[in-house]
């Protein structure tokens, strides 16, 4: 398995924002590398297709392709969602896909720390 960190953008068992609807979804890891060991948890935000529904002020755009951006690993239009955070294990990723860029990471990390509390 290719290196776990902040930014990792993961295919992991997660409910929906409601906390409904178990399955296999795509996410952002935001646990620092050096944090993630074997049996402790991990937070992620989710990532959804569905950007009409999700509020600019909780959502960052990510890069994707159909054919499969080269560094996200996505093939649809898609938004990380900020407020959509899950602890997850380790164990329960089941493919890792690709990284957010710089840029955008940066800015799910200012929208994560807007958020309140």
């Amino acid at each position: 398995m290719a290196v776990l960190g902040r930014g990792s953008i993961v295919w992991v068992e997660i409910t929906d924002p409601q906390g409904r609807n178990p399955k296999c979804r795509p996410a952002v890891i935001l646990t620092p590398e050096e944090e993630i060991t074997a049996g402790v948890g991990i937070w992620v935000i989710g990532i959804s297709t569905q950007i009409d529904a999700t509020p600019a002020e909780i959502s960052v755009e990510l890069p994707w392709d159909r054919k499969r951006h080269p560094r996200t690993g996505l093939k649809d239009r898609c938004v990380a969602v900020c407020n959509w955070l899950k602890q997850v294990s380790v164990t329960d990723i089941q493919d890792i896909v690709g990284t957010v860029p710089g840029r955008q990471l940066l800015e799910i990390l200012r929208k994560i720390d807007s958020l309140p509390t």
